[in-house]
């Protein structure tokens, strides 16, 4: 069988944590849960966290690696960093990473073929990724600051894509965080709009995309609603795409890519 599968284990500010497998293989895209709440996690989606071969983070804050030290003590995944990221966490926080992850250069991952893309975000370095075997391919990136020259040819045509839409901007500048703290999520190392992650998938979505994962959704600055509706207006005129907003507090449908 030359498809795949993936479920989003939840996407916000209080952890991001992506599995995707095959028969041989699986691996993590960021470890933002603790150890038992990705095991647990993991355990609803049908998965053995023994099985996780290979930890892929993409930046070194809190809320993509709050739990990768203790998952690699228990059970023993590699962890695959960039080499600014990997200096990072072994400085601050004494995780073994290894810096194999080079944005635009594509890697073997069992029968999976990953390619690590960079984005903008306020981290010593923020990648994005596509994960694909044979023709079925997965698109990611859960936080960037704006649209940067050349990343949409990454997501474009993918069978599915994941997608940061974090805030609602009437409602950010509307609520409670300090000045600084919205001045900093709508800077262009902060995190996409609504709007600005619609206007991408616009010029993303193929014939063959399928489903649409809505992340990282601020839970004082939007609603999933909100965000869905943004995105279903944008992507009228094609009803054969499912669009999800992803929660930070359940596990995603587990999505079958082939």
């Amino acid at each position: 069988m030359m498809g795949f599968q993936f479920c989003v284990l939840g996407s916000g500010s209080s952890g991001n944590s992506v599995a995707f497998w095959d028969s041989e293989t699986a691996f993590l895209v960021d470890a933002g849960f603790s150890c038992r709440e990705t095991a647990r996690r993991m355990g609803q989606a049908g998965l053995d966290p023994e099985s996780i071969s290979t930890i892929l983070i993409s930046h070194e804050h809190s809320d993509h690696i709050g739990g990768a030290r203790v998952i690699q003590k228990k059970f023993s995944p590699r962890i695959l960093t960039t080499f600014p990221v990997n200096r990072w966490l072994d400085a601050k926080f004494g995780i073994a990473t290894e810096p194999e992850l080079e944005p635009d250069i594509p890697f073997k991952l069992g029968n999976f073929t990953v390619t690590p893309f960079e984005v903008s975000h306020d981290a010593s370095q923020t990648v994005g990724f596509t994960i694909a075997k044979g023709t079925a391919r997965v698109a990611m990136a859960t936080d960037l600051g704006h649209i940067t020259p050349g990343l949409e040819r990454h997501f474009a045509g993918a069978d599915a894509i994941i997608l940061e839409s974090n805030h609602d901007v009437q409602m950010l500048k509307e609520g409670p965080y300090p000045a600084f703290l919205k001045k900093r999520i709508l800077g262009k190392q902060g995190h996409l709009s609504n709007v600005q992650s619609s206007e991408m998938l616009v010029n993303i979505v193929g014939e063959r995309t399928r489903h649409v994962t809505l992340a990282h959704l601020s839970q004082e600055n939007n609603k999933p609603d909100i965000a869905r509706d943004e995105a279903g207006k944008a992507l009228s005129s094609r009803k054969n795409i499912e669009i999800v907003p992803a929660s930070q507090f359940d596990i995603g449908n587990i999505i079958k890519v082939r």
